[in-house]
């Protein structure tokens, strides 16, 4: 996912829109839970849940509804609830500038494209190869992976731009500012790619990564498969456990989101319930 101004954006559009940027210390509380929105009379297929969430700048949140086959668009308290529908089960959403965002489907090898201002899809994107798990967006491009590699796509023409190798199957990504981030379900490390070194990094977490945003001074806050979010530093050497209330143990199919704009975070664990958590 997938954080800029947008947390799978460039940080170069965020350092333009911020008139000024914390430095955190690791593992320090940095939020607080300010309200839950309980989605239940919209989701109401029991088989339903989030695959997916955004939130734009305006604050409105995006969510993939993948059984619902529809991208549910509202305001952080749930309020003005309205949907997008979706020829196909959306799975992974990014945000590509203020009124839209691009969808991967389930099964599908295709990305689409939505404006969610008008409620419309703007175009399909097929991509041979490429799997359906994740997107992100960094430096006007759209990132996904097919087997072994990373895939750059210009989203105006379609076209594959760039391939980055990679020993593996990836499962997340997020971008942000010149790194790519990405991981293997199978084993402890967060990896990135960095254009400015040309370069792979690793880092071991204690437990398998699944879902990654990036915070207002570069760093980041990670989900890892034993629920805990870790506390990643902006250079991606260190890290600490976040022990905020209601982060502390995010579940290891949890979804986080940061929004620079907004200095908000959204979070949710494949259920219809949303935490919004504002910045102290």
């Amino acid at each position: 996912m997938a954080c800029q101004c947008y947390a799978d954006q460039s940080n170069d559009n965020q350092d333009k829109r911020l008139p000024s940027r914390k430095n955190y210390q690791l593992g320090q509380s940095i939020f607080k839970l300010h309200h839950q929105t309980d989605l239940t009379s919209v989701v109401v297929d029991c088989r339903e849940y989030v695959a997916d969430i955004v939130m734009m700048d305006d604050g409105r949140l995006v969510m993939c509804i993948p059984w619902q086959y529809r991208l549910l668009i509202c305001n952080t308290d749930g309020s003005q609830v309205n949907s997008i529908p979706v020829q196909g089960m959306p799975y992974s959403v990014t945000v590509v500038n203020n009124s839209t965002v691009a969808v991967t489907l389930l099964g599908s090898r295709c990305i689409e494209m939505y404006d969610i201002h008008n409620k419309l899809k703007l175009k399909s994107i097929s991509v041979p190869g490429m799997c359906w798990r994740s997107i992100t967006h960094i430096n006007n491009n759209l990132v996904v992976h097919d087997y072994k590699r990373l895939l750059i796509i210009d989203h105006q023409t379609g076209e594959v731009v760039q391939t980055i190798q990679t020993d593996f199957y990836s499962n997340s990504l997020h971008g942000s500012g010149d790194r790519i981030f990405f991981c293997d379900w199978y084993n402890n490390k967060l990896y990135w790619y960095s254009y400015s070194d040309d370069r792979h990094h690793t880092l071991t977490l204690p437990s398998s990564p699944r879902s990654m945003t990036t915070l207002q001074d570069g760093s980041l806050y990670v989900v890892c498969k034993d629920g805990s979010v870790q506390h990643v530093s902006s250079d991606g050497q260190q890290y600490k456990p976040v022990k905020t209330k209601g982060l502390n143990s995010l579940g290891n199919d949890g979804h986080l989101y940061y929004n620079c704009k907004q200095r908000k975070l959204v979070t949710c664990y494949n259920t219809s319930n949303i935490n919004i958590f504002l910045e102290k």
